[in-house]
């Protein structure tokens, strides 16, 4: 068992806290078995965000929470736990209130507790969907007492984060000439046209654009309005909550239009009432209903293209718009990052999602005291609609006739009319029905309490080959004795329909036992609060591998002539051929634990753990002769092992009226690919089994090369392309005198950070308080290989001034980067050390200054009970050894960005 994440473990432990399982399944915290972390809402006090995985980072040991590039609504965290067991998707199982939902619609205000599943005792009970962990969230629900109202406002401001600066357009015609003139090219811009744009004359014709400028404001703003009102009687407990947000974005030039606006811009309505109601003293029924009303709009070109463009179009190429008012451009670019944001029209996404549960349970204490049985029912649906009003814009390319002392235009594309379509995107229907049997009771010594379930699962889904259906029949033991010997048992059958029948059904058993030490009369203690070791065992699966690979299909193919008079039929030909036997992958967990408090102020957890995973779909090319025709199936043969440790602890104390609280999580995992069906490798090196999951693979570089005479004189032949002075130089693995493909080897780390950590300090002082959140990653490569930040003025990019800085020139032999090249190099931007950077950080995750206001300053407010005032900051700043861009966010895509926000929360 991991202790919960914050301050308040040891305070929820004296209070007998509860750790969830799912499943109806919960067991007391001192007599849980497993590796399960958790916090409740108490620790979300200090973060707010568009969606709860905003908030998530650093929070909970084993949950690794990696941010993602794209506007904010999109740079939700990715989520893995004990980071990556698999070559396939390591996409944890999210259950909101027992049913598998969005965490994304949900408020982090809605938000009781987010509970993670790790080992197998917990995860096995989720039998073909729980090998990669599950993460548990349940939402607030209603108290016995008069009405408490909760009112909270936060208004934000964002800053785009560590955007790359590029040359201005005299630099730029410079880098270019010299680029030209290391390949062998005669110089694009003459003495004059440097002089023309050193004086910054003639702009329209020798412009000086500041693409990043004109495109992006210096920051969005936002606002996140909750309302709830929570409370209850002897027969009806009630949660109810109205939430708002909206949030624009950074984009500039959004409101050139007539009725309507480009900008980036998000907004989501969420109305929720969690209703517990007592039938009477043995029967109780619980209503939990959801409504979601989200909005996007953007301009109709992708953010992705946009920020191509921005990552790619010299600040020389053209004006923004010519002297006639039209969009620049030129026969070679004609991409312009502002006509873009402006002049294409917008794109208006509309999402609608209800989701609505409900179960009854009945306690059968008059016919077996302890023994009690409920059925439950959930139904969610969903449907996306876009609008979308087009449009192409229209550019002309500007010169000037010097003779004529005049300039010419010349067009290259007319403007097109608006033209409006809509369309229903996506429509999703979720249902799960099912039912279960509990029976709890103490005899003297012995605590023993069980669970029966049965569920099924089936989603349907606009469109062919794409619904699914689960069914899950689970049982689960736990039994105490003394409150010293813990023994958990857990039993699942679990079908998926992606599988072929004969094939859909596995069995997935585990058991886990703890020894709590501190009950034993030779150690007790005051000074000890608990004492705990933990070991567990078992099998859980995954079966997420997509709707219609495992049947034989069908299309199109060739045409054929037929009759006298030859007509063409279209054929049918074999497009896919089935994985006849295709399963789910078997994850085999280990697990060992400690926990420990003392003094009622520490904490510490530390767990062990090995995942073995077996019968993992990997590619059959390297086992199948290319004669086959087609794409050989995949085959379940890939096995990886993963390994780590996870520790977790914690400190909380009150001197008079300062309390302080201080603690830290550390992860270490590293997996290893044991068996994927690799094709033969001439040399041991080359081969990506035994190695790590996505870990960089590429050429080991000994230096650049100075002049042709180093070269001619190391005799050795590098085949990617031509080698010039100013090139990289890469080291001969097989001494062959010959550098291709067989010279690559395996690079720093992957992308997925072997060391995920955090640290958080809290004080507090007659009402005022501050509170900060650090969180790192370590053992973590990334590839810098950024259009024009890494890889300049090829295919008429620009160029970075980081990158204009540290070149090689005759000059300067210890550069950083090759020589400029104007036509690419396959040599100098082939994967590399060079190029394969570290990509660990430390980053302020959260900052907070605030204050609370106790009940004798609140006195004169009659219906005010309750009120904080704070500042706060998200993302501030980066240790890191990238100082050009965000190393979490490495693309050439909307930039990571820095919040600040002042917020307001009542209590009536």
């Amino acid at each position: 068992m991991l202790l919960q994440a914050q301050s308040d473990s040891l305070q929820k432990e004296k209070n007998n806290q509860a750790v969830e399982y799912g499943r109806h399944i919960s067991v007391d915290l001192k007599e849980s078995t497993t590796a399960t972390a958790y916090i409740t809402s108490d620790q979300l006090t200090h973060r707010q965000g568009i969606n709860p995985r905003d908030v998530l980072y650093g929070l909970i040991p084993g949950l690794q929470v990696m941010q993602k590039q794209g506007a904010s609504w999109e740079t939700t965290g990715e989520l893995s736990v004990r980071g990556r067991n698999t070559v396939n998707a390591a996409t944890p199982l999210l259950i909101v209130d027992g049913f598998e939902r969005d965490l994304d619609l949900l408020s982090v205000n809605e938000i009781e507790s987010i509970t993670v599943l790790k080992d197998a005792p917990s995860t096995a009970l989720y039998g073909v969907r729980g090998a990669n962990g599950v993460i548990l969230v349940k939402t607030k629900r209603g108290s016995t007492g008069s009405p408490t109202i909760n009112l909270s406002y936060e208004f934000n401001v964002a800053k785009a984060f560590r955007t790359p600066k590029f040359l201005n357009s005299y630099n730029y015609a410079q880098a270019l000439n010299e680029a030209r003139v290391n390949d062998g090219l005669s110089p694009r811009f003459d003495a004059e046209d440097l002089a023309i744009f050193q004086e910054k004359s003639y702009r329209t014709v020798y412009p000086d654009v500041d693409w990043w400028k004109h495109s992006l404001r210096d920051y969005g703003t936002g606002n996140n309005i909750n309302f709830s009102v929570t409370g209850g009687g002897k027969y009806v407990k009630y949660y109810t909550q109205l939430s708002y947000l909206n949030d624009l974005g950074l984009l500039r030039p959004t409101e050139e239009n007539d009725g309507y606006s480009t900008q980036l811009k998000y907004s989501r309505l969420n109305l929720r009432s969690n209703l517990d109601i007592a039938i009477n003293r043995n029967t109780e029924l619980q209503l939990n209903i959801l409504g979601t009303f989200s909005e996007y709009n953007r301009p109709h070109s992708s953010l992705e293209s946009i920020f191509s463009a921005l990552y790619s179009v010299p600040s020389a190429a053209f004006p923004i718009k010519s002297l006639n008012g039209v969009w620049g451009g030129t026969t070679e670019i004609s991409t312009n990052p502002v006509a873009m944001i402006s002049g294409t029209g917008y794109d208006r996404v509309q999402q609608r999602d209800f989701y609505a549960d409900t179960r009854i349970t009945h306690k059968l204490d008059s016919w077996l005291p302890g023994l009690s049985i409920g059925a439950f029912i959930g139904l969610d649906n969903m449907a996306t609609y876009w609008d979308t009003n087009a449009r192409n814009y229209g550019y002309e390319q500007t010169a000037y006739d010097w003779g004529m002392q005049k300039y010419v235009y010349t067009p290259l594309r007319n403007e097109t009319a608006l033209a409006f379509s809509h369309s229903v995107d996506q429509s999703k229907n979720h249902y799960n029905i099912g039912a279960f049997a509990k029976y709890n009771q103490t005899w003297g010594l012995h605590t023993l309490s069980s669970t029966l379930q049965y569920s099924m699962d089936k989603i349907l889904a606009k469109g062919k080959n794409v619904s699914y259906s689960f069914i899950d029949a689970v049982g689960q033991v736990h039994y105490a004795y003394a409150q010293r010997y813990i023994v958990d048992l857990a039993l699942s059958g679990s079908a998926a329909s992606v599988l072929r029948p004969g094939h859909r059904w596995g069995i997935f058993p585990a058991v886990g036992a703890a020894w709590l030490i501190s009950q034993e009369k030779f150690i007790q203690a005051a000074w000890l609060n608990m004492l705990k070791l933990r070991a567990s065992y078992g099998i859980s699966g995954r079966a997420d591998n997509g709707y219609g690979i495992s049947i034989d299909m069908y299309g199109n193919g060739d045409s054929y002539l037929f009759g006298r008079t030859p007509t063409s039929a279209t054929g049918i030909r074999m497009w896919q051929l089935g994985i006849a036997d295709l399963t789910y992958e078997k994850s085999h967990k280990w697990n060992l634990g400690l926990d420990f408090q003392a003094f009622r102020k520490l904490s510490v957890t530390v767990d062990l753990f090995h995942d073995r995973r077996t019968d993992i779909l990997v590619a059959s090319a390297g086992k199948i002769s290319s004669a086959l025709g087609l794409d050989a199936p995949r085959k379940n043969a890939g096995i990886v092992t993963n390994q780590g440790i996870e520790a977790l602890a914690r400190w909380s104390d009150n001197i008079g009226n300062f309390k302080y609280s201080i603690g830290g999580n550390f992860a270490f995992t590293r997996n290893k690919i044991v068996e994927q069906n690799e094709e033969y490798r001439p040399y041991d090196y080359l081969n990506r089994t035994g190695h790590q999951i996505g870990q960089f693979y590429g050429y080991v570089v000994e230096g650049i090369y100075q002049n042709q005479e180093e070269i001619d004189q190391r005799g050795v032949v590098q085949t990617l392309s031509e080698v010039r002075p100013g090139d990289l130089r890469y080291k001969d693995l097989n001494g062959d005198k010959v550098i291709d493909s067989y010279d690559q080897t395996f690079i720093g780390y992957s992308t997925m950070p072997e060391i995920y950590y955090a640290t958080d300090l809290n004080l507090e002082y007659r009402g005022f308080g501050f509170f900060a959140q650090f969180q790192g990653v370590a053992n973590r490569s990334v590839l810098s290989s950024v259009p024009s930040v890494y890889r300049p003025l090829y295919g008429n990019r620009t160029i970075s001034e980081e990158y204009y800085a540290n070149r090689w020139t005759p000059e300067t032999p210890n550069a950083i980067y090759p020589r400029l090249t104007s036509v690419g190099s396959d040599n100098n931007y082939a994967n590399n050390s060079l190029w394969i950077k570290d990509g660990s950080f430390l980053k302020l995750r959260t900052l907070e200054v605030y204050y609370q206001f106790n009940a004798h300053q609140l006195r004169a407010l009659k219906y005010v009970h309750g009120a904080k005032l704070y500042v706060r900051g998200y993302d501030l700043f980066s240790f890191d050894h990238i100082k050009v861009m965000d190393p979490e966010n490495m693309t050439s895509g909307h930039p990571s960005v820095r919040r600040y926000a002042f917020g307001i929360n009542l209590t009536f």
